[in-house]
C-alpha cells in the first residue's frame, strides 16, 4: 500500500471532526434549552447522546440532547412517544424556532444558522439503569448512552486510536452513497466485526465492505441497552450500493499508481479525500 494513500486516509479522517465553532454554538443553545425545560416542563435534567457522545459524529450530523421528563408528561401523553414529541415541539415553539419533529419521529430538531442542528429527545428514566427514548413508531426503545460511551471508548483504546476514525470513514462512504444504511447499524457493525486495526485503512475499508456482503441482512444488538438495530436499507438497493463499493474499493486497493488510487478512493468517499495530493 503506497504511503501517500495511507496518509490521505489519515488526513481525510482528521477532517471529519465536528466544526468547533458550530459545535460550541449548539452546546450553548442546549444549555439554554436545558434551563428552559427545567422551568417550563419541570425537567429533572439532561444529557448528550447519539454519535456525539460516542465520539463518532460527522460534521454533517446533529447534536443529540436528551431531556428527562417525568411520569406526569409520560402518562398525560398516554405513554405514546409520538404524542410526547409533538407536545414538546409545541412547547419549544413558544421559545425557540423553528422546531420540527424529525429523524423518523424520534426527535424535535432545533436549527439555527452557525450552529449544528440540535436534536431534542424526550427521555424517561427507568427503574433500572437506563432510559426510554422514542422509537419512531409511537413506542419506546431502551438506551444507555453512558454505558455506550464507555464501551466505545474501550474499543478506541484497544484500536490505538483508530476505531473512531474508521467508523467516520465508513459513515462518510454511506453519506456519499446517499445514506442507504442506518448509521448506527454501521457503527455497531464496525464495533462488533473489526478488530485488526493495525492494517492500513484501505485494507480495512475493503475488508469491511466484503464482510457486509456476508452479514447483510443482519440485526445487531446495542452493546449498552440490548436493543435490536437493523441495517435500515432496502435489501436490493443496499446490495447494489454495496456491490459497487466493493468493486471500486478493490480497484483502488490494487492500484499501484498512488495518484490513481487516491482518485478512486475519492470517488468512493467524497471530494475532500486526498485534496491537495
Amino acid at each position: 500500500m503506497p504511503e501517500s494513500v495511507e496518509k490521505a486516509f489519515g488526513l481525510f479522517a482528521a477532517g471529519l471532526s465536528l466544526p468547533a465553532e458550530q459545535l460550541q454554538a449548539a452546546l450553548e443553545k442546549s444549555s439554554r434549552v436545558n434551563n428552559w425545560a427545567r422551568q417550563r416542563l419541570n425537567s429533572s435534567g439532561s444529557f448528550y447522546g447519539g454519535s456525539y457522545r460516542r465520539g463518532t459524529a460527522l460534521p454533517q450530523e446533529s447534536l443529540k440532547f436528551h431531556l428527562l421528563l417525568g411520569a406526569k408528561h409520560y402518562f398525560s401523553c398516554n405513554e405514546n412517544s409520538t404524542k410526547m414529541l409533538f407536545f414538546l415541539r409545541k412547547k419549544l415553539s413558544e421559545e425557540f424556532s423553528p422546531a420540527d419533529v424529525r429523524a423518523g419521529g424520534t426527535v424535535v430538531r432545533l436549527s439555527s444558522p452557525g450552529a449544528l442542528d440540535l436534536d431534542l429527545t424526550p427521555t424517561i428514566k427507568t427503574s433500572r439503569q437506563g432510559y426510554l427514548s422514542p422509537n419512531g413508531q409511537g413506542g419506546w426503545c431502551r438506551i444507555n448512552p453512558g454505558k455506550e460511551e464507555t464501551v466505545f471508548k474501550k474499543k478506541e483504546e484497544l484500536s490505538a486510536g483508530r476505531f473512531y476514525k474508521f467508523v467516520k470513514i465508513i459513515k462518510a462512504w454511506n453519506l456519499r452513497a446517499g445514506h442507504p444504511f442506518n448509521v448506527y447499524f454501521l457503527e455497531l457493525l464496525v464495533y462488533y466485526r473489526v478488530n485488526d486495526f493495525v492494517k492500513p485503512y484501505a485494507e480495512l475499508v475493503h475488508s469491511f465492505l466484503m464482510s457486509m456482503r456476508l452479514f447483510l441482512p443482519e440485526f445487531l444488538n446495542c452493546p449498552a441497552a440490548g436493543e435490536v438495530i437493523s441495517s435500515g436499507a432496502n435489501s436490493a438497493a443496499g446490495q447494489k450500493v454495496l456491490d459497487e463499493a466493493i468493486n471500486l474499493s478493490s480497484r483502488a486497493l490494487h492500484e499501484d499508481n498512488p495518484a490513481e488510487a487516491i482518485s478512486l478512493w475519492r470517488s468512493l468517499l467524497g471530494d475532500s479525500f486526498g485534496a491537495g495530493n
